[in-house]
Protein backbone atom coordinates (compact mmCIF):
# COMPACT_ATOMS: atom_id res chain seq x y z
CA UNK A 1 0.00 0.00 0.00
CA UNK A 2 1.73 3.35 -1.11
CA UNK A 3 1.60 6.14 1.68
CA UNK A 4 2.87 9.92 1.68
CA UNK A 5 4.11 11.92 4.48
CA UNK A 6 3.83 15.47 4.39
CA UNK A 7 4.54 17.80 7.06
CA UNK A 8 3.84 21.54 7.99
CA UNK A 9 5.11 23.48 11.24
CA UNK A 10 2.96 26.44 12.39
CA UNK A 11 3.71 29.10 14.91
CA UNK A 12 -0.32 28.93 16.36
CA UNK A 13 -1.51 26.91 19.46
CA UNK A 14 -2.24 23.01 18.95
CA UNK A 15 -5.89 24.24 19.54
CA UNK A 16 -6.69 27.51 16.59
CA UNK A 17 -4.36 24.49 14.56
CA UNK A 18 -7.12 22.12 14.92
CA UNK A 19 -9.96 24.17 14.47
CA UNK A 20 -8.42 25.44 11.42
CA UNK A 21 -7.91 22.00 10.19
CA UNK A 22 -11.41 20.73 10.76
CA UNK A 23 -12.61 24.06 8.73
CA UNK A 24 -9.80 23.23 5.99
CA UNK A 25 -11.14 19.06 5.91
CA UNK A 26 -14.89 19.96 5.99
CA UNK A 27 -14.43 22.22 2.65
CA UNK A 28 -15.63 20.06 -0.25
CA UNK A 29 -16.72 17.00 2.12
CA UNK A 30 -19.32 17.70 4.99
CA UNK A 31 -19.23 22.21 4.94
CA UNK A 32 -19.92 22.79 1.24
CA UNK A 33 -17.56 24.81 -1.05
CA UNK A 34 -16.82 26.95 1.67
CA UNK A 35 -14.34 27.37 4.14
CA UNK A 36 -16.73 28.15 7.32
CA UNK A 37 -15.16 29.29 11.09
CA UNK A 38 -15.73 27.54 13.20
CA UNK A 39 -17.17 23.92 11.89
CA UNK A 40 -17.91 21.70 14.46
CA UNK A 41 -15.55 18.38 14.43
CA UNK A 42 -17.23 15.40 12.94
CA UNK A 43 -18.05 12.62 14.75
CA UNK A 44 -16.67 9.25 14.26
CA UNK A 45 -18.93 7.21 12.06
CA UNK A 46 -20.15 10.44 10.08
CA UNK A 47 -20.37 9.54 6.61
CA UNK A 48 -20.28 11.71 3.37
CA UNK A 49 -20.42 12.35 -0.41
CA UNK A 50 -19.37 14.76 -2.55
CA UNK A 51 -19.11 15.46 -6.58
CA UNK A 52 -16.30 17.42 -8.04
CA UNK A 53 -16.08 17.52 -11.69
CA UNK A 54 -15.46 13.80 -12.92
CA UNK A 55 -14.03 12.78 -9.37
CA UNK A 56 -16.58 11.21 -6.64
CA UNK A 57 -15.29 11.02 -3.10
CA UNK A 58 -17.44 9.27 -0.98
CA UNK A 59 -15.74 8.97 2.92
CA UNK A 60 -16.58 8.25 6.55
CA UNK A 61 -15.34 9.89 9.51
CA UNK A 62 -12.93 7.13 11.54
CA UNK A 63 -11.91 8.68 14.25
CA UNK A 64 -11.43 13.01 15.63
CA UNK A 65 -9.74 12.74 18.67
CA UNK A 66 -9.98 16.39 19.46
CA UNK A 67 -7.09 18.75 19.44
CA UNK A 68 -4.74 15.84 18.37
CA UNK A 69 -5.47 13.70 15.49
CA UNK A 70 -8.53 12.91 12.60
CA UNK A 71 -8.98 10.04 10.19
CA UNK A 72 -10.60 9.81 7.18
CA UNK A 73 -11.51 6.93 5.46
CA UNK A 74 -12.62 7.79 1.75
CA UNK A 75 -13.42 6.21 -2.01
CA UNK A 76 -12.45 8.32 -5.02
CA UNK A 77 -14.35 6.96 -7.89
CA UNK A 78 -13.29 8.48 -11.16
CA UNK A 79 -14.46 6.18 -14.08
CA UNK A 80 -12.90 3.53 -14.82
CA UNK A 81 -10.48 4.10 -11.57
CA UNK A 82 -11.12 3.85 -8.05
CA UNK A 83 -9.28 4.78 -5.46
CA UNK A 84 -9.25 3.81 -1.55
CA UNK A 85 -7.76 6.55 0.54
CA UNK A 86 -6.73 6.58 3.88
CA UNK A 87 -5.53 10.02 5.43
CA UNK A 88 -4.67 10.86 9.06
CA UNK A 89 -3.99 13.96 10.52
CA UNK A 90 -2.00 14.14 13.43
CA UNK A 91 -1.04 17.37 15.44
CA UNK A 92 2.51 17.91 17.90
CA UNK A 93 2.62 20.62 20.29
CA UNK A 94 6.19 21.95 19.26
CA UNK A 95 8.63 24.58 21.00
CA UNK A 96 7.09 27.27 18.58
CA UNK A 97 3.65 26.50 17.70
CA UNK A 98 2.51 22.98 16.23
CA UNK A 99 3.39 20.48 13.99
CA UNK A 100 0.74 18.72 11.47
CA UNK A 101 1.67 15.68 9.83
CA UNK A 102 -0.58 14.35 7.21
CA UNK A 103 -0.02 10.34 6.20
CA UNK A 104 -2.14 9.49 3.03
CA UNK A 105 -1.94 5.34 2.63
CA UNK A 106 -3.74 4.30 -0.95
CA UNK A 107 -4.72 1.41 -2.68
CA UNK A 108 -5.54 1.83 -6.77
CA UNK A 109 -7.85 -0.95 -8.20
CA UNK A 110 -8.91 -1.41 -11.53
CA UNK A 111 -7.63 1.04 -14.18
CA UNK A 112 -6.24 3.44 -11.45
CA UNK A 113 -3.21 0.83 -11.08
CA UNK A 114 -2.37 1.95 -14.90
CA UNK A 115 -2.04 5.22 -14.06
CA UNK A 116 -0.06 5.24 -10.75
CA UNK A 117 1.97 8.50 -11.47
CA UNK A 118 -1.28 10.21 -12.03
CA UNK A 119 -3.06 9.24 -8.64
CA UNK A 120 0.14 9.60 -6.94
CA UNK A 121 0.45 13.32 -8.20
CA UNK A 122 -3.38 14.14 -7.18
CA UNK A 123 -2.63 13.15 -3.76
CA UNK A 124 0.19 14.87 -3.05
CA UNK A 125 -1.40 17.79 -4.72
CA UNK A 126 -4.47 17.37 -2.77
CA UNK A 127 -2.36 17.09 0.74
CA UNK A 128 -0.25 20.07 -0.18
CA UNK A 129 -3.68 21.92 -0.95
CA UNK A 130 -4.94 20.89 2.23
CA UNK A 131 -1.73 21.84 4.50
CA UNK A 132 -1.39 24.99 1.94
CA UNK A 133 -5.10 26.44 3.36
CA UNK A 134 -4.17 25.88 7.26
CA UNK A 135 -1.87 29.26 7.11
CA UNK A 136 -4.86 31.83 5.72
CA UNK A 137 -7.19 29.66 7.63
CA UNK A 138 -5.77 30.88 10.83
CA UNK A 139 -5.10 34.11 10.11
CA UNK A 140 -8.73 34.12 8.66
CA UNK A 141 -9.97 32.99 12.49
CA UNK A 142 -7.62 35.53 14.16
CA UNK A 143 -9.12 38.70 11.97
CA UNK A 144 -12.15 37.47 12.88
CA UNK A 145 -11.69 37.48 16.60
CA UNK A 146 -10.17 40.81 16.38
CA UNK A 147 -12.90 41.81 15.05
CA UNK A 148 -15.35 40.49 17.25
CA UNK A 149 -13.41 41.70 20.11
CA UNK A 150 -13.12 45.52 18.89
CA UNK A 151 -17.11 45.06 17.83
CA UNK A 152 -17.91 43.85 21.44
CA UNK A 153 -15.75 46.75 23.08
CA UNK A 154 -17.59 49.63 21.13
CA UNK A 155 -20.70 48.02 21.63
CA UNK A 156 -19.86 47.69 25.85
CA UNK A 157 -18.64 51.46 25.43
CA UNK A 158 -22.11 52.56 23.91
CA UNK A 159 -23.81 50.72 26.90
CA UNK A 160 -21.86 52.53 29.11
CA UNK A 161 -22.59 55.69 27.82
CA UNK A 162 -26.08 54.71 27.99
CA UNK A 163 -26.26 54.06 31.36
CA UNK A 164 -24.24 57.06 32.27
CA UNK A 165 -26.81 59.29 30.33
CA UNK A 166 -30.02 57.61 31.58
CA UNK A 167 -28.17 57.87 35.17
CA UNK A 168 -27.93 61.99 34.62
CA UNK A 169 -31.54 62.25 33.65
CA UNK A 170 -32.31 60.62 37.16
CA UNK A 171 -30.43 63.38 38.96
Amino acid sequence: MPRQRHELKLDSPITHVFAALIDVVARGRWGGVQIVPATQPPRPGCEYAQQRRTVFRRGKVLECLRPVKLTLEETLLDRPCRVKLRLQWRLEPVETGSCVLLEAKYSLNGAAILRRGHWYERIHGHCTRMLGALGPQIAAARRALEEEARARAARDTHERRLISLRAARRN
